[in-house]
């Protein structure tokens, strides 16, 4: 019975082990769940939510600021030598008390509470928590940013890695067909025709060796392009990812014009939205520094209780008793900076910085636009070029079929044969390469715009 236990318990450790590495056999992803797994798991995203959350938490701290900035309280508690006494007829306080030993130690607490409410501040906590709050803006465009940017990056891998499935299938049927026509010069040569000679099956071995090369190389590109786009989605390093996309199509998008673009990017690029958050803070900022040229009016609050055990309170305003007492009091306060020299220095200071920032906007929108042409015309030129190579790509075909019939029949040449596979193989690679380069130009204009041409 406990053998059989045994095998048991061993058997289900076995088949959740299998399981489990079943699960990892495959991970096949369209480019949908590619981008929504890198959204979820990316670190460089993660790291800027992690920023927007501390600004949030600024952002309330300094909301919190306006109302009792200081509200705390503080009790104590202690030894107290004993200390009796009565009030005689004639006034005058005496106790039996003469002599303090451990016996007479008694035990004393007291109880503080002290509070700040800030009145007239002239623009200083308003100032602080409206700099917070463009603060959190700021950084919730700097998430959108990383988001933008990794989702660039999962498509230029995704598309990358359509290509490499692509090139790789013209390779293999290139190897295929060269692999029929060798076999065939092999059985002419061996059947002693004059239709080839020993020259041509060198030619064509030479050829096959290209081929089996580029193989070899488009193979290692592929391995090289999904480690990228695991470490970018955020998945397990040995985890056997695969793109859901069999051919490389183009992204089914009809562009608009560049002036339409420019105009989006500008409305649109969170790096603009969360510069001029920055600017809109720092004229915050500015503003704070100002408010030190003013008075700061507040109300300050204090109640203090005092209570020792066995000690005699005579209730005498003209005599000090430093227990056993109730003190409540409130205060209308002014504090005020005469240092005006260098309030003078962080108001020139505040203005520096916010200035710096208005003229960073200018030279950041004069950026987009540069990188919104160049991405459009990208695009534009990948279109054109896909459009051509489609038709040169089927005069390939039609050269590589008629060169075929040719040899099949027994009346082509080698070099004919070599020639035709080669531009084929060249063209089908130039055409899939335009498609490539065509949907990732419009991920580089979706980027470019802030607007996701891709969903639209």
């Amino acid at each position: 019975m406990p053998m059989n236990r045994t095998f048991f318990v061993l058997f289900l450790l076995a088949a959740a082990c299998f399981s489990r590495g079943t699960a990892q056999e495959k991970l096949v992803l369209t480019l949908e769940q590619c981008e929504a797994l890198a959204l979820k798991n990316n670190q460089t995203i993660r790291d800027a939510e992690l920023g927007l959350r501390i600004s949030r938490a600024k952002g309330s701290q300094a909301a919190h600021a306006k109302i009792l900035p200081k509200f705390d309280v503080r009790n104590i508690w202690g030894p107290s030598p004993r200390a009796r006494g009565f009030v005689t007829e004639s006034g005058v306080v005496v106790s039996p008390d003469t002599s303090t030993g451990l016996s007479d130690l008694r035990y004393f607490t007291e109880v503080e509470l002290n509070l700040v409410q800030p009145l007239l501040t002239f623009g200083k906590l308003s100032g602080i928590s409206e700099a917070a709050h463009f603060g959190v803006q700021a950084e919730q465009a700097n998430v959108e940013r990383k988001q933008e940017d990794v989702l660039l990056q999962v498509r230029q891998l995704y598309w990358a890695l359509v290509l490499g499935k692509e090139l790789l299938a013209v390779v293999e049927d290139a190897q295929k067909e060269l692999t029929k026509a060798e076999n065939k010069i092999e059985e002419l040569l061996d059947e002693g025709s004059d239709e080839v000679t020993q020259v041509d099956l060198f030619k064509l071995q030479i050829f096959k060796y290209d081929v089996n090369k580029n193989h070899r190389e488009a193979q290692a590109k592929i391995d090289l392009t999904k480690s990228a786009l695991k470490a970018v989605l955020g998945v397990d390093e040995d985890a056997d990812l695969e793109v859901a996309t069999e051919y490389l199509d183009p992204v089914p998008v009809v562009l608009d014009s560049l002036t339409t673009y420019l105009a989006i990017a500008l409305q649109n690029r969170p790096e603009l939205h969360q510069l001029r958050a920055g600017v809109n803070a720092r004229r915050a900022l500015v503003t704070v520094s100002k408010s030190d040229y003013y008075p700061q009016f507040f109300l300050a609050g204090q109640i203090k209780y005092n209570f020792a055990k066995d000690r005699f309170d005579p209730k005498n305003p003209f005599v000090y008793n430093p227990t056993n007492f109730f003190r409540p009091g409130i205060v209308l306060g002014v504090n005020l900076n005469l240092n005006f020299w260098q309030t003078r220095d962080k108001v020139l200071l505040a203005q520096a910085e916010y200035q710096q920032l208005q003229h960073k906007e200018v030279m950041l929108a004069q950026g987009i636009r540069l990188e919104v042409e160049k991405a459009y015309s990208e695009a534009r030129q990948a279109e054109t070029n896909m459009h051509d190579s489609r038709k040169a790509l089927k005069a390939s075909d039609n050269w590589l079929r008629s060169v075929t019939m040719t040899w099949d029949i027994g009346v082509g040449e080698v070099k004919e044969l070599i020639d035709a596979f080669k531009e084929n193989g060249k063209m089908q690679a130039e055409h899939f390469q335009n498609i490539f380069k065509f949907n990732t130009a419009l991920a580089k204009l979706s980027r470019a715009i802030g607007r996701d041409l891709y969903r639209n």
